[in-house]
């Protein structure tokens, strides 16, 4: 049978150099959220989705939004697309998927429900994600 954990048992983990190591990543992690989420690059995200034959793929939003802003979406020091990016707009407990805004209709591909085309088309650029 497992012992019951106390308030000291996690007070003597956090001092391991380990513990410290993953909160500061976790930090940093989060912090990369929040400065993407205060962008507009979700919305050019979604202006590009609009424009992709259903459903599609993460590379081939990946590679469509990196062709319309490649400074943002591009990875640095190369001339390529980075995926990782579209990946953050994407996912996550604030992401577009779980907004509503983009589905993942199967593993690795997307489409835009029709009730959000409609209202992003009547509302104009307007909200945040």
């Amino acid at each position: 049978m497992a012992e019951d954990r106390t308030l000291w048992d996690c007070v003597e983990a956090a001092d391991s150099k380990d513990y410290f190591e993953a909160a500061d990543k976790d930090r940093a992690r989060r912090q990369k959220f929040q400065k993407l989420r205060a962008t507009g690059h979700w919305q050019t995200l979604l202006r590009v989705a609009r424009t992709l034959p259903h459903p599609f793929t993460l590379n081939d939003i990946s590679v469509a939004v990196w062709q319309a802003d490649p400074d943002f979406f591009g990875m640095r020091g190369y001339p390529y697309p980075d995926n990782h990016k579209v990946h953050y707009i994407l996912y996550g407990t604030r992401g577009l998927v779980a907004k509503g805004m983009i589905r993942r209709v199967s593993e690795g591909m997307f489409e835009i429900p029709e009730a959000t085309e409609a209202t992003q088309e009547d509302e104009g650029k307007g909200g945040g994600v």
